[in-house]
């Protein structure tokens, strides 16, 4: 017996006579001849080696083996129908899912809003965003956890599609009233010596490219305070505690609840947010519309003088391939 000849088109001629009790009701059901679903129902008989109908000239009836065999037929035809209903809805957008891994900051700032637009647009896709450290996007992305993610990177990674999707400059970002503000922009880091640091956790992208850099000053790759988050880093910011350095986008959440942001120099440190996904391999139709989105929201976002948002629906498409 060999399986592999089976055929949904023989199933079907199966499950319809069954159900039907006759075969000229169930060409007339399936809309073919009667000769051809006849062909059908002996060619699967004879595949499978055994009668599946007792024939009369007066009814059509199932064998104790049709009978056993007519549930199984009728769930493979049911499962593969649901299943193609799906693909149709997940292809349309009108059902799916998308698993985006980011930074919080750029979460809130960028995914957020985009998904809002996502949801009015699409109302059947369900969305996951993860907050992750750049390594922790990557892996995500790397094992299959994200369809995408959004991090910075210190090195190329062969096993990933990069796209740049900005760049922004770090600066102080400190409450009204601290005595930064009195300093001349921009601030050199020298200057910043005198005063507390609160910096994130060196997981942290935003921390480790302070880290790396060869020409900021040692003072400043150890904080006097360190958190976890950038939710934890505003109160402890806005009741005057110190200072952080932080890029202009992660800095204007922070901004917008009240703290001040002055762009830092000597050296002027830049970093690159990429979006990324593992090489090769092509976003589902739900995931295309969550980036689609987040392009959107990218573009939306408001210019700064420290920010250079490079990413836009050509440079999209060109990463989706």
């Amino acid at each position: 017996m060999n399986f592999a000849n089976i055929t949904l088109k023989q199933l079907r001629a199966f499950a319809a006579v069954a159900r039907e009790g006759s075969f000229t009701r169930a060409s007339e059901k399936l809309h073919v001849t009667q000769s051809t679903l006849t062909t059908s129902v002996k060619i699967l008989e004879d595949e499978i080696g055994m009668r599946l109908f007792d024939r009369s000239t007066r009814a059509v009836t199932l064998t104790l083996q049709g009978e056993r065999f007519l549930p199984a037929a009728e769930r493979m035809l049911r499962d593969l129908s649901e299943s193609l209903d799906e693909l149709r809805l997940a292809a349309t957008r009108q059902r799916g899912s998308a698993v985006v891994a980011a930074a919080a900051s750029f979460i809130n700032y960028v995914m957020s809003p985009a998904v809002i637009h996502l949801a009015e647009r699409y109302p059947g896709i369900t969305v996951r965003m993860r907050e992750e450290t750049t390594e922790g996007v990557c892996r995500q992305v790397l094992s299959g956890e994200a369809d995408f993610g959004v991090t910075t990177l210190f090195q190329p990674v062969p096993s990933l599609d990069t796209a740049l999707i900005l760049r922004d400059a770090y600066g102080a970002v400190f409450r009204e009233g601290h005595d930064l503000m009195a300093t001349a922009e921009p601030i050199p880091w020298s200057r910043l010596s005198a005063h507390t640091m609160v910096a994130l956790h060196p997981s942290n992208g935003i921390r480790a490219l302070v880290d790396l850099h060869p020409k900021i000053p040692a003072r400043h790759k150890h904080p006097d305070y360190e958190v976890g988050s950038m939710s934890s880093l505003f109160p402890l910011l806005a009741r005057g505690l110190g200072f952080a350095a932080l890029p202009a986008l992660a800095a204007q959440p922070l901004v917008a609840g009240g703290l001040r942001f002055k762009p830092l120099a000597k050296p002027v440190l830049r970093r690159s947010l990429y979006v990324v996904k593992k090489r090769g391999r092509g976003l589902s139709p739900s995931a295309t519309a969550l980036l689609e989105a987040m392009t959107e929201a990218v573009q939306r976002i408001e210019r700064h003088p420290q920010m250079e948002v490079v990413f836009n629906e050509e440079k999209m498409r060109a990463f989706c391939g």
